[in-house]
């Protein structure tokens, strides 16, 4: 492993780290091979041999923690894991036994890498942070670390810059990428008097700014604590076996140990009553539990990825079963993040396919979305040559076609040229003007994704009790998106940190949150949430901290999704309490001294085999 970025201390304890995990595999690897070794006719002497040989391999670390734990009383998962592998040895079921190791060492693996990859991308983050800045001194422009900028210092932000810490512009103007930030595809005009905030990017003016915060108290750095504070916290998520295992087993041990010394204590034969307790034992085997709980999440882990959704790791089924809300980001998650145009109107006589034409040359040359809205609106929309083309911060577009001068943009750029128009045109449209005089205009919509239609309808349907939207975007925008689509309450106008408030108190009123974006505004959410879902097609660091991504970014799956998981925890708990009742009714049956050891044999093979067939049948 290369260590470009640590000390040799750090890097030391990732390369052990590395070796001990690959040391691990390895044997895992051959405790596999044993147990199938196990399986040939020809060794089949050597069974119990091979056997231990597999369970050592695979689980050593487990049985030996596990024995531990027992003499300290310590009744966590490995606990459970050594009674169900001791307890199925003692009744000749070498297989099973090694089985229970082994599955539980493969969800282990399969937890551990996913944990891994993400703590290790995770870092990627922090590229959304500038490194340097531009402080202005007097008349003197000098690069710096941005560490060394201070509140009130004056820095200047050149096209294609990063803003570097949050500040306002006091000089010039320009179009800024807040798409780090809010999600929001579409650039904003900014000038004198608006505040910046870092990780936005400036696109086409050089601005001069004066700084409001520093690089620790900005909008960027803010973005990549959250992001840490919430997967952190994200990490404790305790799985649902690791639950049960702190209930029964030690519930189990004291039982079988107050079997043995009551009876002794009344003066009656101690032998059998110590054989009792450990036929009590060997009928409480939880081999039925340990192997069809897990088999069951990893089912429908299977289930759901054919529905276009990969889950990272098993102790999340839980958390999608039992959610009662669910949020959406809305640009690239309900919407495509593309505009599209909502209404085109033409005057004096100018027909439609004109008014394209001269639109769509003049937006060829700019990197606006607006072209493709062009584009996608017309067929075979023909392009003029542009002459003295010029773009106009946050007015628009300027050129000379055919020997017209045309302009393309919103109502400021008709009022820098001194074009009349009537004083009820509307703000948000965008107009055409040839030779001084207005042409037409367009509106612009964004375009809602076809499978968002039925959404919250079907999302109700699966049990989810509120369907809300959380958007960087301005309000008319997110209230028209938001009655499209029926969403019981839309949030608007908000930043990372206003997002995370908003999961924050859900979850302070008990909601199960479930988050779908797509964007590394969302990173901080996704992470918080109680299971965020990030959208295939996303950027890197929305996929990083969920715990789903959307591969088929087909919003229309999820509450398909959302059943197969309320399914799967159905199952669980239907196995669990059928393992229970069979074993209890075995258990006082052993206890007082009527029940014959095959019965005790049905009560941990034949219960493990029914449960695990429910498990891998049930779940769709």
């Amino acid at each position: 492993m290369a260590c470009h970025h640590c000390d040799n201390e750090h890097c030391e304890i990732e390369e052990q780290e590395e070796k001990e995990e690959k040391l691990s595999i390895y044997l895992y690897g051959i405790g596999i091979l044993f147990f199938a070794l196990s399986f040939i006719p020809v060794l089949n002497i050597f069974k119990m041999e091979l056997i231990i040989l597999s369970i050592l391999f695979s689980g050593y670390e487990i049985i030996w923690n596990g024995i531990k734990n027992i003499f300290t009383l310590n009744f966590e998962e490995e606990t459970l894991m050594t009674i169900a592998v001791i307890a199925a040895f003692a009744l000749g079921e070498y297989a099973e036994s090694a089985l229970v190791i082994l599955l539980y060492r493969l969800g282990e693996f399969l937890e551990e890498r996913a944990s891994s990859k993400s703590n290790e991308s995770i870092k990627e983050i922090v590229k959304i942070k500038a490194d340097t800045a531009n402080r202005v001194i007097e008349n003197t422009i000098e690069t710096v670390n941005v560490k060394e900028i201070k509140v009130g210092d004056t820095i200047l932000i050149k096209p294609g810059e990063k803003v570097p810490v949050d500040c306002k512009i006091i000089y010039g103007e320009s179009e800024i990428d807040t798409s780090s930030l809010t999600g929001e595809s579409n650039p904003i005009y900014v000038s004198k008097g608006k505040e910046l905030l870092s990780g936005e990017i400036n696109l086409t003016g050089a601005i001069t700014c004066k700084v409001l915060r520093d690089v620790e108290n900005s909008a960027a750095s803010q973005i990549v604590d959250l992001v840490y504070q919430a997967t952190n916290n994200k990490g404790k998520t305790e799985k649902f076996i690791t639950r049960f295992s702190k209930i029964y087993t030690p519930t189990i041990i004291v039982i079988a140990i107050l079997i043995a010394i009551i009876p002794f204590l009344f003066g009656l034969d101690a032998k059998e009553w110590i054989m009792r307790a450990l036929i009590f034992l060997v009928a409480s085997c939880p081999c039925s539990l340990v192997i069809s709980v897990p088999l069951s999440f990893f089912t429908s882990l299977g289930k759901i990825s054919k529905k276009g959704m990969i889950i990272k790791g098993t102790k999340h089924i839980e958390n999608l079963a039992n959610a009662t809300v669910v949020a959406f980001d809305k640009t690239g998650t309900l919407t495509t993040g593309n505009m599209k145009i909502q209404k085109l109107e033409t005057y004096h006589s100018y027909s439609k396919e004109e008014i394209l034409s001269y639109m769509y040359s003049l937006e060829l040359l700019s990197n606006h979305p607006i072209g493709t809205a062009i584009k996608n609106y017309g067929d075979n929309i023909e392009t003029k040559e542009v002459k003295d083309y010029k773009e106009i911060a946050g007015h628009g577009l300027y050129g000379k076609i055919e020997e017209k001068e045309v302009l393309f943009g919103n109502s400021k750029l008709l009022q820098q040229y001194e074009i009349p128009y009537n004083e009820e045109l509307l703000q948000n449209a965008i107009y055409l003007a040839i030779d001084k005089q207005i042409a037409g205009y367009i509106t612009l919509v964004e375009d809602v994704r076809k499978e968002s239609t039925n959404i919250v309808k079907d999302l109700k349907n699966v049990g989810v009790n509120k369907v809300i939207m959380l958007t960087g975007d301005n309000k008319k925008n997110a209230d028209e998106i938001g009655e499209e689509l029926k969403i019981d309450e839309v949030r608007s106008s908000l930043l990372p940190r206003d997002k995370l408030a908003v999961i924050e108190e859900l979850k302070k009123n008990k909601e199960k949150v479930i988050f779908v974006g797509d964007g590394i505004n969302d990173s901080p959410v996704l992470a918080n949430s109680n299971f965020g879902i990030a959208m295939g097609e996303g950027t890197n660091i929305a996929s990083i901290t969920a715990d789903g991504i959307l591969i088929s970014n087909n919003i229309s799956s999820l509450p398909n999704i959302i059943k197969t998981a309320k399914r799967a925890m159905k199952v669980v708990k239907f196995n669990i309490i059928f393992s229970l009742v069979v074993k209890a009714i075995v258990l006082i049956l052993g206890a007082i001294g009527i029940a014959p050891i095959w019965l005790a044999i049905f009560a941990d093979t034949g219960v493990t085999f029914l449960t695990v067939v429910n498990a891998i049948k049930n779940i769709k």
